[in-house]
């Protein structure tokens, strides 16, 4: 009986190194990597609903 046992840790490059969101593929991992974290984030204007 192996309750106790250590669930093994998902490999480093399936992991994504800003939000630590998991993936099941690398590729997947570089794609998300460059599509939500190479842009600079937009900022909202102060006192309106739009982007600058």
């Amino acid at each position: 009986m192996d309750l106790f046992k250590k669930k093994p840790k998902t490999p480093k490059s399936l992991v994504c190194k800003i939000c630590d969101m998991k993936f099941s593929d690398p590729q997947r991992t570089m794609r998300h990597m460059l599509k939500a974290h190479s842009k600079p984030q937009k900022k909202k204007r102060i006192g309106s609903g739009k982007y600058a």
